[in-house]
C-alpha cells in the first residue's frame, strides 16, 4: 500500500542486484507463460545492500518474501519505506511457508538454506514444493564439501531458532534428491574468492534451477 507522502520513486534503468546468479533465474522466468508471481525465502538484506527481490520488481513481478532473521527483515523493511516499494516481505520460517498451496509461479532461495540442519533443509525444499504452481520454476543453492567454512556459527537467537550449529554441505550430487518431483533444467557448481572484512575467503556452491512436474494420478 502506498504511504502518504511517499514519492515514487523514478528508475532510469535496472539498478544492479548483488545476487548475480539470480539473472540467470530470471532469464528463465521470462522464457515462460505463467503469471509473474515470486516469493523469496529468506528475504533480508543487509544495510547496504537491495533485497534481491528488487530484481524482480523492476520486471514487473508480483513480489512476496519470508525472513525469519529479525534484523535482516528490517533492513529489508527499510528499504521499501525508503523507496516506496512494496516487495512484502514478511517474518516466515520456510519450514513452514505461511501461504497457501500452489500459490507462486516462482519460488527461490538464495544464500539461504545452506543455514539449516539437513534434516530442516528437506522440510523446507517439501514446502517449496508445495507453494509452487506446477510447471512453476524454482532456484535453490547449496553450499558444497568443497567449500572451506567449518566454523561454528555464534549462538544467537538466529541460530538457536534455526537449532544449526554450522552450514549444511553438500557431495556434488547429494542434493538431487530434493528434485525428484521436478526436472532440473540447470545445475552449477561455482567456486568464488573474494574478499571480505579485508581478508580473502573462497565459497563453493551448487546452484539448481528446477520446474515443478504435473501430479501424476
Amino acid at each position: 500500500m502506498k504511504q502518504k507522502g511517499a514519492k515514487k520513486r523514478k528508475f532510469s534503468a535496472p539498478d544492479i542486484i548483488w545476487a548475480t546468479p539470480l539473472y540467470e533465474f530470471l532469464r528463465q522466468c521470462n522464457t515462460t507463460r505463467l503469471k509473474k508471481t515470486i516469493l523469496d525465502c529468506g528475504a533480508g538484506s543487509s544495510a547496504d545492500r537491495h533485497p534481491p527481490l528488487f530484481l524482480f520488481y523492476q520486471y514487473g513481478y508480483k513480489t512476496y518474501g519470508i525472513e525469519i532473521e529479525k534484523m535482516a527483515l528490517a533492513h529489508a523493511h527499510r528499504f521499501c519505506k525508503k523507496n516506496d516499494i512494496p516487495l512484502n516481505i514478511i517474518r516466515g520460517d520456510m519450514r513452514r511457508i505461511p501461504f497457501k498451496n500452489e500459490l507462486f509461479s516462482f519460488v527461490y532461495s538464495y544464500n539461504a538454506i545452506m543455514f539449516m540442519t539437513k534434516a530442516d533443509i528437506t522440510v523446507a525444499m517439501s514446502e517449496i514444493h508445495r507453494v509452487l504452481k506446477p510447471h512453476g520454476l524454482c532456484y535453490v543453492n547449496f553450499l558444497s564439501v568443497d567449500d572451506p567454512d567449518r566454523r561454528p556459527f555464534r549462538r544467537t537467537e538466529f541460530t538457536l531458532l534455526l537449532r544449526s550449529k554450522r552450514f549444511s554441505h553438500y557431495k556434488d550430487n547429494e542434493a538431487d534428491i530434493y528434485f525428484r518431483n521436478f526436472e532440473i533444467l540447470r545445475k552449477e557448481k561455482r567456486l568464488i574468492e573474494k574478499l571480505y572484512d579485508g581478508r580473502k575467503i573462497t565459497r563453493v556452491y551448487i546452484d539448481y534451477i528446477a520446474k515443478k512436474k504435473l501430479k501424476k494420478f
